[in-house]
C-alpha cells in the first residue's frame, strides 16, 4: 500500500500544533504522570533482560531517557541512548527501541511498526506503551451523550484504539518474533474536570481527527460535559487509562521456535485422558 492509499485519520497540521503545545506544557510543568509511569515501567522491563544494549532509542513526546536510566542498574544502561520524537527519524540499527505513548497517534500504525522493525538489529528488542480500547470510557460516553443533545448525532472525537488481540497480530505482521502483550490499568479520580483535560493536553491527545467537528463549540458546552460526566460518591471525576505494553524481538536463529505441526509425541486426547485419570485418582484418596 503506497502512502496515497493509507487512510488518513489525523489532521497532520493540527497534530503538529498539539505536539508542540504538549512539549511546551511539559517543559514547564514536567512530564505527564502517565509518561513517567510508562518510562518507569519500561526501565523495569529492561532490567529483567540479561544483556546490555550497544545502541538504544526512545520515541516519546519529550526526552524521557533520564527517567529510564535513573531506574536502571548501570549494567543495563545502553552504551548509546538516543531520543526521537517520531519513528521516522530513527537512523541506522538499534539493539533496543522503546516507544512511549506515541503510536496511538500514527496514521498508519502497521507501517510504523514495520519501520521500527526494519531499524532493529537481529535479536533486537522492541517495546511500546500505547493506549488501549478501554481508555477513558466515561469521557467517551459523555461526549456521545452531549453530541446527541447538541448536534443531534455523534461527531468524530475518539481516536481509533486497538485491543489485546489486535496488538499481538500487529507485532506478528510487522515481522517481530515472540510477541507479548500485557496491560496496565491506571484509575484516576479528579477533583476538577479541567485537570483531566489538561492531562490529555500534556500528551497531545486533544482532538486532531481529520473528520472532527471544526466549528466553534456552542457556549456552555463544557459545563454540559462536566454535569453529564459520571461522578463518584464523593463528587470526583473518575477516569481509567488502559496502557497496552507490546514487546517483540527482531528474528534471530538463536530464538525459541514453535513446534512444527504434527511433531508432538503425545496427542491432545491422550493428554486430556491423563489429566482426567489423575483427577479421579486424587478424588479417591
Amino acid at each position: 500500500m503506497n502512502q496515497k492509499e493509507v487512510p488518513q485519520i489525523f489532521d497532520t497540521h493540527a497534530q503538529a500544533l498539539a505536539r508542540r503545545r504538549a512539549k511546551t506544557r511539559m517543559g514547564k510543568t514536567g512530564p505527564s504522570f502517565l509518561l513517567n509511569r510508562s518510562a518507569e515501567d519500561a526501565a523495569s522491563r529492561i532490567a529483567d533482560i540479561n544483556r546490555q544494549c550497544e545502541r538504544g532509542a526512545i520515541i516519546s513526546a519529550i526526552d524521557m531517557r533520564h527517567t529510564i536510566l535513573a531506574d536502571l542498574p548501570k549494567t543495563r544502561h545502553p552504551k548509546t541512548f538516543e531520543w526521537h520524537e517520531t519513528p521516522q527519524t530513527l537512523d541506522g540499527e538499534y539493539d533496543l527501541i522503546i516507544d512511549l505513548l506515541n503510536l496511538q497517534s500514527e496514521n498508519d500504525l502497521p507501517n510504523a511498526l514495520r519501520l521500527i522493525r526494519s531499524k532493529l538489529k537481529a535479536d533486537g528488542l522492541f517495546m511500546a506503551a500505547l493506549f488501549g480500547g478501554d481508555t477513558l470510557t466515561n469521557l467517551r460516553q459523555t461526549f456521545y451523550q452531549i453530541d446527541q443533545m447538541v448536534f443531534k448525532g455523534a461527531t468524530a472525537r475518539v481516536y481509533p484504539m486497538i485491543d489485546h488481540q489486535q496488538a499481538a497480530g500487529l507485532l506478528g505482521h510487522a515481522g517481530l518474533n515472540l510477541p507479548v502483550v500485557d496491560k496496565d490499568r491506571v484509575s484516576v479520580s479528579y477533583k476538577n474536570f479541567m485537570t483531566l483535560v489538561n492531562d490529555l493536553r500534556d500528551l497531545a491527545l486533544t482532538n486532531t481527527l481529520l473528520a472532527r467537528h471544526k466549528k466553534r463549540f456552542p457556549k456552555g458546552i463544557l459545563q454540559l460535559i462536566e454535569t453529564a460526566y459520571p461522578k463518584t460518591e464523593d463528587g470526583k471525576y473518575s477516569a481509567q487509562f488502559e496502557i497496552l505494553w507490546l514487546t517483540g524481538w527482531s528474528p534471530h536463529e538463536s530464538q525459541q521456535k514453535p513446534l512444527k505441526p504434527g511433531s508432538a509425541k503425545t496427542s491432545l486426547a491422550e493428554s486430556l485422558r491423563g489429566i482426567r485419570d489423575k483427577k479421579e485418582g486424587e478424588d479417591t484418596l
